[in-house]
């Protein structure tokens, strides 16, 4: 079973203006592609983003399950839709396909009482196996006030997925440094605690606390912005998270942010076929690492 442990959808409402032309403001440049002369958000291919183009895109890349992240912005700047009714969606689409997809939540802890209304709320009804957190919204993850939100995690047994690298527009990138989870690491042993893009331009960080903590797993979303120009870097950069990480590596891409520059299917197939680990490892980093997280 091949499981991608990083995607996204969403409704063009759900995300703030200013995260979503932070975040167009790569694809501007390619403006003999886009026709600049209408709403560059109604342009942005994938300004709205439905669970049959996901389960269209798995099928034709041999992927069997996704793990549906929402982000929440909203403490940076309030979307039109919320990220109760974000949060909702999400999980609704997951109904539709329970055998492809796997929401977990997003909610930014420093919502405080909310945040934990919300987990309550999904986990009650939903049961969901884990939680997306993006730092750079303007949070260091050890802080006390987060204290509460982290015992909730614990608590309810959810796998945590941290934002790192890099960040646009308002965001904060220096608190998506994976250093910032130390703390959290050693005081909740048992919560799983996967790093986003191995780190990106942090991954450093990663590899500094790998050995320290077992309970630390990155994800290899993102590595295929090298491609196809450079492969030679995609491979080394594997090769090193293995040498570092072990099999706590998971298979992920970051759907749909990379596919306009390489497509999906292409970099599966990449991560299929390329000689930079052992098949038993690629197995396990394919999803033998994910299922036994998951409990599947």
């Amino acid at each position: 079973m091949i499981i991608d442990g990083h995607v996204h959808m969403w409704l063009r409402p759900m995300y703030p203006d200013s995260i979503i032309n932070a975040y167009l403001s790569p694809w501007l440049e390619l403006g003999d592609l886009m026709d600049m002369s209408r709403d560059k958000e109604e342009n942005f291919p994938f300004s709205e983003v439905h669970p049959e183009s996901l389960v269209e895109y798995m099928e034709r890349a041999g992927v069997d399950r996704s793990i549906m992240l929402p982000l929440d912005f909203g403490t940076v700047e309030e979307p039109k839709v919320g990220v109760e009714a974000y949060n909702d969606w999400v999980f609704k689409c997951g109904e539709r396909y329970p055998d492809k997809l796997i929401p977990f939540m997003g909610i930014d802890p420093t919502r405080g009482e909310m945040a934990l209304r919300l987990m309550r709320k999904y986990h009650s009804k939903y049961e969901p196996r884990g939680i997306k957190i993006y730092p750079p919204n303007g949070f260091y993850p050890y802080e006390e006030r987060l204290r509460p939100f982290w015992d909730e995690v614990r608590d309810m047994g959810l796998i945590v997925i941290s934002h790192a690298g890099a960040s646009w527009g308002p965001l904060d990138e220096e608190k998506s440094r994976p250093i910032h989870l130390s703390p959290v690491l050693e005081r909740y042993p048992d919560v799983n605690i996967i790093v986003a893009h191995l780190g990106g331009k942090y991954r450093a960080d990663t590899y500094q606390l790998a050995p320290h903590f077992d309970n630390l797993y990155t994800d290899c979303s993102a590595l295929q912005g090298w491609l196809p120009g450079e492969p030679g870097v995609v491979i080394e950069r594997l090769r090193e998270a293995f040498s570092y990480m072990g099999d706590r590596i998971i298979f992920g891409s970051d759907w749909p942010l990379f596919d306009m520059a390489y497509p999906y299917e292409s970099w599966c197939c990449f991560v299929k076929e390329q000689p930079f680990c052992s098949e038993e490892r690629r197995d396990r980093l394919l999803g033998g690492t994910m299922r036994r997280l998951l409990k599947i």
